[in-house]
């Protein structure tokens, strides 16, 4: 009788097999998974998606000036336009969207003179607030919302985060919400027209994004308001224009008709150098001479066709030909006002920059001399962030009492990428006279706080650099020197002349 062969272990084998291949194929999801850090799905990728942006024209511009408070949609949509189709616009808004450098702050803890105070309490404290504010990444989170007020007024935002995994700003349409009120922190409140989403299209992306919006759909359901109040821990809406809160107008539509103008002036341009290449000959066919009929010719059509047939396909592109009855063979050139229309085009271009905040970044012809363009460049500064600043802040500080019993406050420094190395030489010399400004000033390097104290502890604790080492490093902060002559005086403080004069 022959044996039941066993196929028990070979059949485990191949199953263990096939379990690895299997989890070496999928191990990075499983990993992801496991430390919450699979991405949320925003959108079906299987069904196709357009978003079209309108052509403007003067007229229908001039219509939405009449009636601005009635034109805040179409206005917002001419703004999308320029930001696509108008270069000069495109990068006066990354001039302004990019100057901010959100890792400049100051972060102290809340401590209280009158209060007894725990040392390890404080220091948790802090820490913790660090730990959010590095999984938030201030610098990386806000360009796009900073972009968007600068083309639209108001950017609204759900804000996303989970703990120690990461953070980002999901933005709404603006044509879909509306300012609501404000908080004390100065950062506004806004609703959401939840009656958009009743359809397929809408109800999957709810599905994607879960909450908040699941739980404002199921309202709008149950009590039939389409307008419903985005939750205050997840409500991130800034506007450019806080003098009226009540009305959203982009922040550069004074300049809007010149920036139609400019376009309608390269579109001009455009046709005439299709033009300027472009000739037309056309071939003669003579009439009789003394002859009283119109259409009395010396050769006849029939012949002069097959003579037109044998030479028009010969003609490269751009050459067009005709019979004309007329003496001799001859050509027109369209080339007559293309330099005028080129010179059009550059003044307008010109008047822009002029008038246009970031001209001078934009066109460095507009430079005269390194302290008029600092002195420029605070202004500039000052015009960007002035508005806006205090709303990040409030909601940063809002954001963080959310999720922290008591965390520390953030302050972010009203200076760009251009203005804080003034910054930086303020708090070298605070620093001097035994400021404790020391972790801030790192992060005006781009140095977080906790790359700080971590850099810190490793020079200090772990290699103890200040032991082989001058610790710390020599300068002029640090020793005095005996230097003959007068210090040479900064860039910013030398006028157009003496900067020539240095250069020499």
């Amino acid at each position: 009788m022959a044996q039941k062969k066993d196929t028990s272990s070979t059949q485990t084998q191949m199953n263990f097999n096939e379990l690895q291949q299997w989890y070496e194929k999928n191990h990075r999801t499983i990993e992801m998974f496991a430390n919450n850090q699979l991405p949320k799905t925003l959108r079906d990728v299987s069904r196709g998606a357009t978003k079209n942006v309108s052509t403007f024209d003067k007229e229908a511009l001039r219509g939405y000036f009449r009636n601005l408070g009635n034109s805040e949609k179409n206005l917002r949509n001419v703004s999308r336009y320029l930001y696509y189709r108008s270069n000069i616009y495109y990068r006066l808004v990354e001039f302004y969207a990019g100057m901010w450098d959100l890792r400049c702050r100051k972060v102290t803890p809340n401590y209280n003179l009158n209060k007894d105070y725990s040392a390890d309490k404080i220091q948790k404290e802090y820490y913790d607030t660090l730990d959010i504010l590095e999984t938030i990444d201030e610098h990386g989170s806000y360009k796009e919302v900073l972009t968007r007020c600068y083309v639209e007024d108001v950017s609204y935002n759900i804000a996303f985060y989970e703990e120690g995994v990461g953070f980002f700003f999901y933005m709404l349409d603006a044509d879909n919400c509306i300012i609501d009120g404000r908080y004390m922190t100065k950062d506004f409140s806004f609703s959401v027209d939840m009656s958009k989403y009743n359809n397929a299209q809408g109800r999957q992306l709810i599905e994607f994004l879960g909450e908040p919006l699941k739980s404002m759909y199921a309202e709008y359901e149950r009590t039939g308001n389409k307008w419903i109040h985005m939750p205050d821990e997840y409500a991130a809406c800034f506007k450019f224009r806080t003098d009226q809160w009540d009305l959203v107008l982009p922040p550069f539509l004074p300049l809007f008709n010149e920036y139609i103008n400019n376009i309608d002036c390269k579109d001009t341009q455009a046709v005439a150098d299709d033009l300027s290449i472009f000739k037309l000959i056309y071939m003669p066919l003579k009439t009789i001479s003394g002859s009283k009929e119109p259409n009395d010719f010396a050769t006849s059509t029939d012949i002069a066709k097959v003579y037109y047939d044998a030479l028009d396909p010969q003609l490269p592109e751009y050459v067009s030909s005709a019979i004309v009855p007329v003496e001799e063979l001859k050509t027109i050139d369209f080339n007559d006002s293309v330099s005028s229309d080129i010179d059009r085009v550059e003044n307008s271009t010109k008047n822009i920059l002029a008038t246009s905040g970031g001209g001078a970044v934009l066109n460095a012809n507009y430079i005269t001399s390194t302290a008029a363009f600092n002195a420029w460049l605070k202004e500039e500064t000052e015009f960007a962030m002035s508005t806006l600043l205090p709303q990040i802040d409030g909601f940063m500080n809002r954001f963080l009492n959310n999720h922290l019993s008591n965390p520390a406050t953030v302050k972010h420094f009203e200076v760009s990428i251009y203005t804080k190395d003034d910054l930086k030489k303020s708090l070298l010399e605070s620093n001097q006279y035994g400021f404790s400004n020391r972790i801030a000033f790192n992060t005006l390097l781009g140095i977080s706080e906790k790359e700080t104290l971590a850099e810190l502890q490793l020079e200090t604790e772990i290699l103890k650099l200040q032991d082989k080492m001058i610790y710390p490093l020599s300068s002029s902060f640090t020793t005095s020197g005996n230097e003959a002559g007068r210090p040479e005086i900064d860039d910013s403080e030398l006028s157009g002349s003496g900067e020539r004069s240095r250069n020499e």
